[in-house]
């Protein structure tokens, strides 16, 4: 993986556009380079290009929370990347080039904007794209995830991984280095992105939990569900058959008294409808002789009915023959109307004929004139169309003289300024000619001043040193004195030797532990005994509960056994009902077929006395008598369903007490259980005998003082014994100090002898390099290098630097005169052209001008009064437009006057023929009903109108009431032959009963002993029902137990290895080897940066120790390290981590952002040394640093400037 360009636009203080070229020189052979400039300038803000193309994400916003930003629509997120969007601004992106692990060309994009590209609208979401550059194929542009999915599959890291790996941060590293284990694990597990184990570890260790939770809830269900035994259960069905044999015998003794209740009362009822049916009979026959004179109506009626038609036909025709004859009269005079209207039309079309012929001649007169007006108009547009180009022209070309002139003066000033520069540089090179020889060759001179400074900064260093060294090992053999003192002082204090110490610890845990033992001893007691009376306290609220569903219970099956008789009696009212409906309707059918056969035409019916047989009468008859049959069965049927519905709520109701019952009875034996299976252990436990000897009310006071008073000898043992423990500590520690301080003092003495033979040796080399440089440099610069080797480098780099920028700068000014002086030749002859080229466009808008004024004249004389030519030949047309009209009008007109007299012509002959027609038929009516009034000369005028008042709706009412009444009583004597008839019938089925009361006593007994006989069935099968939901329960919890018990031993052995509550046993497992392979890659860093220190596991699983190389490998915690040394460990823990990951993946790209400002000039060239060694296994290393020493030793930089205002700018160069 390597990065080759990185663009960026509008983001934080870059505004841009800005792109970094890494295939482009000076940085495509530059294998390092700087990233320099002021704190705030926007050096880190390339690095967050860098992420936020590949990415969408920074690093330094990752975990800021949640808090918010004001925005112009709304608050968003800070660590929202989105919030880089530079301010002021609609839009912003970054984008870069790479080359992944496939080895094609990419182009990663992340952009955002504002709606619009407004930057006072709202913000939108970002959006990141993958481009193969290779194919010019975009691989994604739309999901987000799809596009980090393609970002790792090309990159071969993803975002935790990348910025460890490519974008090194040594302040992880710093605090992975002070962490204690638990810290360190979890940094190592970040910094390697392997959180799986913990959650490994978690998952084990809850996966475990619960199946242990999930066993015991299994076996406390089992323990609660206990079947009957096989004697019982065969017993429990026996009396089940012997109770459901009695419940038959007397069911059926029930069933033949409730048969006999039955005929009696259908006995009453037959005898009530009976006498109902003879007082309907009574009241049919008064009807029909009332209705007597009715009947004489309607026999006119029909003798009428043949003949009313015709008196209807001639009222009508009256009704018609007087508005005919008034619109025949109206016909005709609209006829004489229109004949004058057609002579006036006429006339009107004659002159508008005149008048068209006249602008026709008009036209023709005109048309020459007319032309030439045409060719006059396109002539002026022509020269008017000429005359805007060549001004367009002449004033496009006084802008360019004007421009032209400008530009010529700036070049010429510009040339004036560049001689001054000129002269300016010329002073300054004079002023420094001294430097001459040296910045001739500076480049071979320079690493030799940076080895010289390097030896003069040890040597200074190493002077400074050496007091330090001398005090700091007599204050090693101070220290020494005073741990001695100390640990004398401490057993002084305690009043004790080391072995009497150790003796009272052993006996004071030896008594804790049987305080400890005492007391859960008490604490089971407590909970036995408080666990036994919440147990009575729940037997007894079950027996309350369960006698009042009891009382529920009787209460239920009372209401049932009501219920029950009432039905009983209700289905055998049904049952009789349907019997003897069935037989009416039997003998009804017959009877009404006999009296139809009887029937004659033109003979009177002996029912009703009518002449008229239809055939649906008979049937109207039958449905009459059907539907009351019809609607005795369904009351009957309602009653039925209604005490159906009601006995089956109160099944319902007893079912749910029923299941009460169970449930109460279940929770009983479950608590009488747990009351059994406590008692034997409260028996058993050593102290129930001395807490039963107290009274029942003091029992648990006692209990809570004999806890209390051990819990006070417990922590009073245990605050004695932490104290010892203590002591034992604070020897120890005393013991190792001294132990520590002895080594101390042998180090330091070491240290001091050892520095002082490399002052020796540094100042002899720096006295040579200074002869080296003896021709080159005046004696007072040799002498600075002597006592102040950086800061006169420094001064010296400066000033050769400078020399060498001003003689680059006279040559480009030089070069630049050159190239200005032909510019303005050449500009000088371009503006001569410009002027003649302005002069000959103003002598051609002068001749088009006055073209333009002659062509003006001449269109004037020809038009006259017209404004133009088209309005000109517009009116003519207009003209012979309008009278075409006008005459078109009056012909028009003229058709429609001679199309309404031919339509007004036919509708007047309709009109004669129509009301002729009317009259021949009104003569024909008064004859005929002349005829027939000659016939019934008993029907008066009077008589006769008073008949054609009834409608025929008014005809029909009258035959159906008629009909009703005679329908009425044919009923009523059916329906008394029918009852009399079921009367009999029923009274030849029982003559012997007559003893109501008695039957009704022995019924009711029969009900009592079956509704206890099904009670007792009833709650023999519940018992049943409950054993065999008990066994199968008990069956299924076995099994399951068996399946839970498996799976807990399974996840126990898992969890014993690495399971914890919080993931750290695996964690600290796996993290161990991750933190060896750190640890070996870690180490070939330091190899190159600190030869002196390796680093090493110990201490602990995850400790980490430093072993000093020239101290006989010695082990000494990484706190002792200094701070420059902490910066060069760290760096090189990060140079491992991106080992570790180029182990599978080459990454020839690294960034790494400050943290060089700690080191001494020593460290630091160590540090220089290391990342030249990177950039020498062909990586290409950046790094963000303020040190300016590492400025002036990195040559090609990314200068970060700041312009003021929040705005910076990117420069690339040496």
């Amino acid at each position: 993986m390597k990065i080759l360009a990185i663009r960026l636009k509008n983001l934080a203080s870059l505004a841009g556009p800005f792109e970094i070229d890494f295939t482009a020189e000076p940085l495509a052979s530059a294998g390092l380079f700087a990233i320099t400039g002021p704190t705030g300038a926007g050096k880190s803000t390339l690095l967050d290009a860098l992420c936020l193309a590949l990415f969408g994400a920074i690093p330094r916003l990752s975990n800021i929370g949640q808090s918010k930003v004001p925005d112009i629509d709304g608050d968003i997120t800070t660590s929202d990347p989105r919030t880089l969007l530079r301010r002021g601004t609609g839009s912003g992106y970054a984008e870069v080039d790479f080359i992944g692990i496939d080895q094609r060309r990419y182009r990663a994009r992340w952009e955002t904007n504002r709606a619009r590209d407004n930057a006072t609208k709202k913000l939108q979401a970002s959006r990141q794209t993958l481009t193969d550059l290779d194919s010019e194929q975009i691989l994604s542009n739309q999901s987000k995830r799809e596009f980090e999915q393609l970002i790792e599959n090309r990159l071969g890291l993803n975002f935790e991984q990348f910025t460890r790996a490519v974008m090194l941060a040594q302040s992880e590293f710093s605090a992975f280095l002070k962490a204690d284990d638990k810290e360190r694990s979890e940094l190592l597990e970040k910094l390697t992105n392997t959180a799986i184990y913990s959650q490994l570890g978690r998952r084990a260790y809850s996966k475990s939990k619960e199946a242990e939770d999930a066993l015991k809830t299994l076996t406390a269900q089992a323990s609660n569900i206990i079947p009957l035994a096989p004697e019982l259960l065969a017993e429990l069905e026996q009396r089940l058959s012997d109770a459901q044999q009695q419940l038959k015998a007397h069911q059926t003794q029930q069933r033949q008294l409730e048969i006999k209740q039955q005929w009696l009362t259908e006995l009453h009822r037959l005898r009530d409808e009976q006498l109902a049916a003879q007082e309907a009979l009574n009241s049919a026959q008064q009807a029909w002789d009332d209705h007597s004179g009715a009947r004489q109506t309607l026999g006119q009626l029909e003798r009428l009915g043949p003949q009313r038609h015709r008196f209807a036909r001639r009222v009508t025709l009256n009704a018609q023959l007087d508005p005919l004859a008034e619109q025949i009269r109206q016909h005709q005079q609209q006829q004489t109307s229109l004949h004058d209207q057609q002579q006036q039309l006429e006339s009107r079309r004659t002159q508008a004929q005149t008048s068209l012929l006249e602008a026709q001649q008009a036209h023709g007169s005109a048309k020459p004139l007319l032309l030439q007006a045409f060719e006059a108009q396109n002539t002026l547009n022509h020269l008017a169309q000429e005359l805007a180009k060549a001004s367009d022209l002449h004033q496009q070309s006084e802008q360019l003289c004007v421009q032209g002139q400008t530009s010529l003066q700036t070049l010429l000033d510009q040339q004036q300024q560049v001689g001054q520069r000129l002269e300016r540089i010329a002073g300054q090179l004079q002023h420094s000619s001294e430097l001459a020889p040296l910045a001739q060759a500076w480049n071979a001179w320079r690493d030799r001043l940076k080895s010289l400074t390097l030896i003069a900064n040890r040597l200074k260093h190493g002077h400074s040193e050496l007091p330090a060294l001398q005090q700091r090992a007599n204050a090693a053999d101070q220290q020494l004195t005073e741990q001695r003192s100390a640990l004398e002082l401490l057993y002084r204090e305690a009043d004790c030797e080391v072995e009497a110490v150790t003796e009272q610890v052993q006996i004071l845990g030896s008594l804790l532990q049987d305080n400890r033992k005492q007391q859960r001893a008490f604490e089971e007691l407590a909970r036995l005994w408080a666990s036994q009376q919440d147990v009575d306290r729940q037997l007894a609220d079950l027996t309350q509960q369960q006698q009042s569903a009891q009382q529920q219970r009787e209460q239920l099956n009372s209401e049932g056994l009501r219920v029950r008789d009432e039905l009983t009696v209700a289905e055998q009212t049904l049952t009789v009902t349907r019997q003897l409906l069935e037989r009416q309707r039997l003998a009804r059918s017959a009877s009404v077929e006999e009296l139809r056969v009887q029937l004659q035409d033109d003979q009177p019916c002996p029912v009703c006395g009518s002449i008229e047989h239809p055939w649906h009468q008979p049937e109207a008859l039958l449905e009459s008598l059907t539907q009351h049959d019809d609607n005795e069965q369904a009351n009957a049927q309602k009653a039925v369903d209604l005490l159906t519905e009601q006995r089956n709520q109160l099944r319902e109701q007893v079912g749910g007490v029923i299941a009460r019952q169970k449930e109460l009875l279940r929770q009983h034996e479950q608590l009488t259980a747990r009351h059994q299976a406590l008692a034997p252990d409260l028996e058993s436990h050593p102290l129930t005998a001395q807490l039963l000897d107290r009274d029942a009310d003091k029992r648990d006071g006692w209990l809570s003082q004999q806890l209390s008073q051990l819990s006070e000898v417990i922590s009073r043992d245990e605050q004695r014994q932490q104290a010892l423990l203590a002591l034992q500590k604070d020897a120890a520690r005393l013991q190792q100090q001294l132990q520590a301080a002895t080594e101390a003092s042998q180090t330091a003495a070491g240290h001091v002898a050892e520095q002082l033979k490399q002052l020796e040796a540094d100042g002899q080399r720096l006295e040579e390099e200074l002869t080296a440089f003896t021709p080159l440099v005046s004696p007072q610069v040799l002498e600075g290098l002597r006592s102040d080797a950086s800061a006169t480098v420094l001064q010296l780099e400066q000033q050769v630097t400078q020399r060498l920028d001003q003689l680059e700068q006279q040559h480009e000014e030089q070069q630049e005169q050159t190239e200005r002086q032909q510019k303005i030749e050449k500009q000088q002859v371009e503006q001569q052209t410009r002027v003649h080229r302005q002069t000959e466009l103003a002598q051609e808008v002068t001749r088009l001008g006055e073209q333009r004024q002659n062509s003006q004249q001449t269109l004037a004389g020809l038009l006259g009064e017209h404004a133009s030519a088209e309005q000109w030949q517009q009116a003519l047309e207009q003209t012979i437009e309008q009278a075409r009209q006008a005459e078109s009008l009056a012909a028009q007109a003229l058709q429609d006057i001679h199309n309404q007299l031919i339509q007004l012509a036919a509708e007047l002959k309709s009109g004669q023929q129509q009301q002729q027609a009317l009259q021949q038929e009104l003569a024909e009516l008064d004859v005929q009903i002349s005829e027939w009034r000659a016939q019934h000369p008993q029907l008066d005028d009077s008589a006769l109108d008073t008949l054609l008042t009834y409608d025929d709706a008014h005809v029909e009412q009258l035959r159906t009431q008629l009909s009703s009444t005679d329908k009425a009583l044919e009923q009523a004597k059916v329906l008394l032959q029918e009852r009399d008839q079921r009367l009999q019938q029923h009274q030849a089925q029982h003559s012997d009963l007559t003893d109501s009361a008695q039957l009704a006593a022995a019924l009711q007994q029969a009900h009592e002993q079956s509704a206890l006989s099904e009670q007792h069935c009833a709650d023999l099968r519940a018992e049943l029902s409950e054993d065999q939901r008990r066994r199968n329960a008990n069956s299924e919890l076995q099994a399951r137990i068996a399946d839970a018990n498996s799976e807990y031993l399974r996840w126990a052995r898992l969890a014993s290895l690495i399971g914890s509550a919080e993931g750290d046993r695996f964690r600290k497992i796996a993290q161990a080897y991750n933190l060896d392979l750190l640890v070996h890659h870690a180490n070939a860093q330091l190899r190159q940066l600190v030869r002196r220190y390796r680093l090493k596991r110990g201490g602990s699983m995850l400790g980490l120790l430093v072993m000093d190389t020239e101290m006989g490998d010695e082990l000494r915690s990484v706190h002792s390290l200094s701070g420059g040394e902490t910066f060069l460990v760290s760096l090189a823990l990060a140079l491992g981590l991106a080992s570790m990951a180029s182990s599978t993946l080459r990454i020839e790209s690294l960034f790494i952002d400050e943290g060089f400002g700690s080191l001494d000039p020593e460290s630091l060239q160590l540090a220089m040394d290391a990342l030249d060694g990177l950039q020498a296994q062909g990586r290409k290393v950046g790094v963000i640093s303020h040190v300016q020493e590492m400025h002036e030793r990195i040559p090609v930089q990314i200068k970060v400037r700041r312009q003021g205002n929040g705005l910076s700018t990117i420069e690339v160069g040496h």
